[in-house]
């Protein structure tokens, strides 16, 4: 299930806007799995229940995870913004450079 970096960062972005929206064992079970890089085993163990009840959790919270962006967008309009600010810094930066070059 987890493969790949990119669902990691995905899930990781996830938790950070609408984690408090899941029940308390989903976003243990999510931030176990997904921020602290626990094993299925490890986390069945840490909070005694099977690993197919921890993969149950995973897979329900996920869905719930991007039916919240989905329907919020939080995450895409915090990227967007946020590149929309570099963009603009990054004017401003290269704008003063010239200045700078050109004894201002």
């Amino acid at each position: 299930m987890k493969d790949n970096l990119a669902l990691t960062k995905k899930y990781s972005e996830l938790l950070d806007y609408y984690g408090s929206l899941l029940t308390p064992s989903q976003r243990q079970i999510m931030s176990d799995y997904y921020l602290f890089d626990l094993s299925l085993s490890e986390i069945s163990d840490n909070l005694k229940i099977s690993r197919s009840a921890v993969l149950d959790t995973i897979r329900k919270a996920s869905k719930k995870l991007e039916s919240f962006e989905t329907k919020m967008h939080l995450v895409e309009h915090f990227k967007s913004s946020k590149d929309k600010h570099d963009g603009m810094a990054l004017s401003a930066i290269e704008e003063l450079e010239g200045k700078v070059k050109n004894g201002i």
